[in-house]
This record gives C-alpha cells, structure tokens and sequence, in this order.
C-alpha cells in the first residue's frame, strides 16, 4: 500500500495577506455607503451598504478559516484543518441568500410608500463604492482562482459591484427624472443576481463536504487509465473525492501479481493525467482478491 500525499501552507498565507487588504478597503467604504444611503434615503444604497457589511462579515469569517486551515495535522484530525475553509465558503454563500431575501422583503415593503430621495447623491456616493469594489476584486481576482475561501469572499465583492452598479443606475434615474420607483426596481433586481451568483458556490462547497468526485475528474476515465497499466487484472473499490480547494484525495484496489513496480506506475500517472497528489493504493494478490470473495459470498 502507499500513501503520496503534498500540503503546502503558503497558499494559506498568501490568501490572508490579500483577503486582510480587501477587508479593510470594504470596511472603509461600507460606512460610506450606509451614512450615505440615510442622508439620501436610498434603498438601493442602504441594500449596498448592507452587502458591504456582510462583505465585511464573509472576508472576517475567510481570513479567520484560512489562519485555522494552516494549522498542522494531528492524530485525530488527520487531513488537518483545510476543510474550516469550505465550511466558511458554504457559510457565506448561505449568507447572501438570506441577505437577497430581506433586501426583498424590504423592497416589498416599500411599495406605495416611497420617500423622497437625492438622486445626485446616490449616483456619486454609489460611484465611490464601485470604486471600492473593483479595488478589492482586483486584490483578490488571482488567490480566487485556486481557493474556495477567497472565491466566496471574492464573490461577495463582485455581488456587491453590482448593487453598486445598481444604485449608479437608480442615482442617474431619479436625479435626471424624479422616478423614484426605479430605487426599488434595482433592489429586487440586485437581490435576484446575488441568488444567481451565489447559487455555484454553494453547489460545489455542498459537493465537498458531501465528498462528490470532483468536477474535472473522471472516474471512469480514471478508471481505464489504471486498468491499462501492464500487470493490472482489476480496477475495484474507486473512490476520489476533495479534501479542500486544490487537494484531490483517491483511493484504489488494484489486482494484480507485479506489486512493487505497479504502485510508483500507478501513483505517477495519477498525478500526471489527473493531478491527483493524495492516493492510497491497494494492490492485491488474485488468490487474495478471490478468497474476499467468497468470503463476502459466504457472509451475505
């Protein structure tokens, strides 16, 4: 049996770096935006605003998991701590729908109720914000790429770019046009695209705790891949599933009489077809894999 296994913790490092920079420009601009919002009476902003401070929630909750998931592994947590990262992705996703729901609700409330609002005041103060966000995007846009963590929270910043985009929108209406039912319009629109952006998200952070193959990965290809290796007579007993972002995890029975030569074969074309670094690989005799067998015909 062997076991190959590669964890760095740099990623880890390089992640807090960049989310502690997106957080501090957020938090700057989310009370801009919120003050902004009570001075103007715009729902649109204060709906901005407020995903800010979720913003500043989620990246919080982000730098706090990718500081935990650094933590070595011990004898009871054997993978470490790298899945405190998915839990606050899955967290976050779930954040913003419940944030989408109450901006809607409160739009709903509105209805045939709608104050007096500064459009010209909107329009900059959201103006400002947007700013903010594509900073921060911009921050984050390469660490996204390669971490489910940094992704939420990356997702969060692009989410609300668009509600600032939004109250940009509703700003320009009401300051040029005095219709101030487009601040709702943007509302419920905005609190639709967040459901949308979100819903991926918390699609692939579920499929990881679930331990679903990962998206990419073949099991069959794998599969055949190994059952063409020379002295290989059965592929049985597959599974492959996520540790956290990046970390792919396998486990195989291979049958076969040539051990020693097959498990460097076998582990060297899984990293290199698939990218695979984790694997435990079983190889069994044929006499051995015959008498489980009727040892489970025997047993059932």
């Amino acid at each position: 049996m062997k076991h190959n296994t590669h964890v760095t913790a740099k990623s880890h490092h390089g992640s807090i770096n960049v989310l502690i920079k997106a957080l501090i420009i957020t938090l700057i601009f989310m009370f801009i935006e919120f003050f902004g919002g009570l001075y103007t009476k715009s729902l649109a902003l204060i709906s901005d605003a407020a995903h800010m401070l979720t913003d500043v929630g989620a990246l919080s909750v982000s730098i706090i998991a990718a500081w935990i998931a650094q933590r070595p592994s011990t004898p009871k947590m054997s993978f470490g701590y790298h899945r405190v990262e998915i839990l606050a992705a899955l967290g976050n996703g779930l954040l913003i729908w419940f944030l989408a729901g109450m901006l809607i609700y409160e739009a709903i409330l509105r209805i045939g109720n709608l104050p007096e609002i500064k459009g010209f005041a909107v329009f900059v103060i959201a103006l400002v914000g947007l700013g903010a966000n594509l900073l921060s995007m911009w921050i984050l846009k390469d660490a996204q790429k390669k971490n489910f963590n940094v992704k939420a929270a990356y997702l969060h910043v692009f989410t609300d770019s668009l509600g600032s985009i939004g109250a940009i929108v509703a700003g320009a209406v009401i300051w040029l046009s005095g219709w101030r039912p487009i601040d709702l319009i943007i509302s419920i629109i905005f609190s639709l695209l967040m459901l949308f952006s979100s819903w991926k998200l918390v699609k692939e952070s579920f499929h990881v705790l679930m331990e679903s193959t990962p998206s990419g990965v073949d099991p069959e290809e794998v599969k055949k891949d190994l059952s063409e290796l020379k002295g290989v007579q059965e592929v049985h007993d597959l599974h492959i599933w996520t540790v956290a972002s990046g970390r792919h995890a396998l486990s195989v029975h291979l049958i076969s009489e040539n051990q020693k030569e097959l498990l460097h074969k076998a582990s060297s074309l899984l990293e290199k077809n698939f990218g695979i670094l984790h694997t435990t690989i079983q190889i069994e005799h044929p006499s051995e894999f015959e008498s489980k067998k009727c040892y489970d015909c025997t047993s059932h």
